[in-house]
């Protein structure tokens, strides 16, 4: 992704249409019962036209707007003005794939699919462009594969793509252009009125003085700092630049810096309030409350975060790493006396959500008016700060809007296709019938499609072909969903294309392959935890009728098993472990994951106390 430096004329006016695009937002979502396909349509006349303006299509157009874009965003606004203005009778007065197309709408749905596909190399990439090729590909194809293709014609695909609800007009635009437009202006408000560096402040103060206190910093401050961000990419951004410095500075080698953040930065598309915006596609797939996504995600994101906590810990102490100077510590109490309003925004937005269950958009517009007044009082914020946020929370969502539209080509390939019926046949007769092997092959597509492409597409590309395909042979959605979602997520950190540990090792100044492959190693619990959710899914505590105690349980051994299993890799507890405690720690850690079964978890609990009494005997 290439942004641009506008010239001030350029930067003007983008800036004043990004507030605009915020205010109409802000009073189309919060104030009216809007036309949800209208609202898609007159998002997608705002984005197109000013993504063509800010991104530049190579390196060589950083500095300059060419005339062929100012072209382009020309046609983009006419296109979707001129759909804006018929989209009543070309969406709902025909018959969808019965009523012959004009030549006029035949132009324009070949036109909004061409620049969409063009805005996505952009701003995604070109792996995600090749994967959108070549679903279209097989749309336009199909008619000549045998045993794979159908019969279909171009006119049809066109139709299907833009002039139903199941293609660019879908689930994933929908939740775009209203759940991530509202987030990302929360994103903003917390952002500049001071959030962010509060969370940082108050890591320092519990943990900074403690060995490796600065990796422990970055690990409690990327989770905060994910509850409003949601994007590995971003936080590795926000908190990276100021936490990966000083975890060198004590002695962190620069590779392990930055794979530190950056598996830190990642759990914060796992950890509620805000996931992400994959997670708001998520609930919109599945037909349920954001807030059930929300509160299910609480005990996967605290056994992540845990593993990686204790993992940070255990080398800090084998290593000798000393923790910040005395004078860079702030004191705890004076910190929380002079920021604990700033999780008043957070604490409501939990509650609107997760108990009166209102709408996530509702809330999150709470939550950004309170953040606006906290701001105001304290002053971060005044007139022309308010104005820099609505352009900036708008900007942010831009990328992500352009990748729901997008992601809306590949949507509709698979369900005209029947591409996931399909895929669930040979994924099914794959596995011999094993759900387990099954799961692997899933997993494996999964984290391969997030290699390079942001987690929304990569989780959405995914469920359409993978759920469909664990559903048939008997598994439940819920989990399943969460288990595409997550592995999407880790994508982020699997190498060879990794983007959060890329981000990381350019700030640590680190080689890039070897930070991915540390961060695949802090966070291998997190690459088990997907199958524990299909196979102990009472860890997901909005899913199933699971008695209190069943859930406690296994959420107690799934404790145990990344604790076990985070010191097992770094072969310390209190002092050095030999090969043969460590695989014992590794075996009972990988016996407490498994499903629940009372005599295999106790036998695997006593391993993991006998293992540490030895550690702490031993002289």
């Amino acid at each position: 992704m290439a942004r641009r430096n506008l010239t001030k004329t350029n930067k003007i006016l983008v800036e004043v249409a990004l507030c605009v695009m915020a205010l109409y937002n802000i009073y189309k979502l919060l104030f009216t019962a809007y036309d949800v396909y209208e609202h898609m349509v007159v998002t997608l006349l705002f984005t197109l036209p000013l993504s063509f303006i800010l991104y530049s299509s190579s390196k060589r157009d950083v500095e300059r707007v060419p005339w062929y874009d100012y072209l382009l965003a020309f046609i983009a606004a006419a296109t979707m003005l001129e759909l804006y203005m018929n989209y009543s009778n070309w969406f709902f007065r025909r018959m969808w794939l019965v009523t012959p197309l004009t030549t006029e709408q035949i132009i324009i749905g070949v036109l909004v699919i061409g620049l969409i596909i063009e805005v996505s190399r952009r701003t995604s990439g070109l792996m995600f462009t090749a994967l959108i090729a070549a679903f279209l590909s097989y749309l336009l194809l199909a008619p000549y594969l045998p045993g794979i293709g159908f019969r279909t014609n171009p006119v049809r695909v066109v139709e299907y793509l833009y002039l139903t609800p199941y293609g660019i007009f879908s689930t994933p635009l929908e939740v775009m252009s209203t759940y991530v437009i509202a987030f990302t202006l929360l994103g903003a408000a917390f952002s500049m009125s001071g959030t962010g560096e509060f969370f940082i402040n108050l890591a320092k103060a519990f943990v900074g003085r403690s060995s490796g206190g600065p990796a422990k910093v970055s690990v409690i401050a990327s989770s905060l700092f994910g509850t409003i961000s949601g994007s590995a990419v971003a936080n590795v951004y926000a908190t990276g630049v100021l936490t990966i410095p000083t975890m060198k500075s004590v002695g962190f080698p620069p590779h392990l810096a930055g794979a530190v953040e950056a598996v830190a930065s990642t759990g914060g598309q796992i950890m509620p309030p805000v996931m992400g915006a994959a997670a708001f596609v998520m609930a919109e797939l599945l037909g349920t409350h954001y807030g059930r996504i929300m509160i299910a995600a609480v005990i996967p994101a605290i056994i992540y975060y845990l593993g990686v906590y204790v993992q940070v810990h255990y080398y800090s102490l084998k290593s000798g790493l000393r923790g910040l100077p005395s004078d860079q510590v702030p004191n705890k109490y004076e910190v929380l006396r002079k920021g604990w309003f700033y999780f008043l925004p957070i604490i409501i937005l939990v509650y609107i959500v997760g108990v009166l269950q209102w709408s996530a958009i509702t809330a999150a517009f709470i939550s950004f008016f309170i953040s606006i007044f906290l701001g105001l009082i304290n002053r971060r914020l005044n007139i022309r700060k308010l104005y820099e946020m609505l352009v900036r929370g708008v900007e942010d969502a831009l990328s992500i809007i352009v990748v729901g539209a997008a992601a809306g080509i590949i949507v509709g390939a698979v369900s005209y296709s029947g591409l996931g019926v399909k895929l669930g046949y040979v994924v099914s007769t794959a596995s011999f019938g094993y759900v387990g092997l099954a799961l692997v092959y899933v997993a494996l597509i999964t984290t391969l499609l997030g290699m390079g492409i942001p987690t929304t597409p990569a989780y959405i590309t995914a469920a359409a072909v993978s759920v469909p395909a664990l559903a048939y042979m008997g598994l439940d959605v819920f989990p399943v969903h969460f288990f595409v979602f997550w592995y999407a997520v880790l994508g982020a950190i699997t190498p060879p294309v990794a983007l959060a540990s890329y981000a990381a090792a350019s700030l640590a100044k680190a080689d890039t392959m070897r930070t991915a492959v540390v961060a695949c190693k802090l966070g291998f619990a997190a690459f088990i935890l997907p199958f524990i959710m299909v196979f102990k899914p009472e860890i997901l505590l909005t899913y199933g009728d699971f008695g209190v105690m069943e859930r406690v349980w296994s959420i107690l051994t799934s404790l145990v098993a990344a604790y076990a299993i985070a010191a097992a890799f770094e072969g310390f507890i209190r002092r050095n472990i030999n090969l043969i405690l460590r695989l014992a720690l590794m075996g009972s850690g990988l016996a407490l994951f498994a499903p629940t079964n009372i005599v295999i978890d106790a036998v695997a609990l006593a391993i993991v106390s006998a293992v540490i009494i030895i550690n702490y005997l031993k002289r």
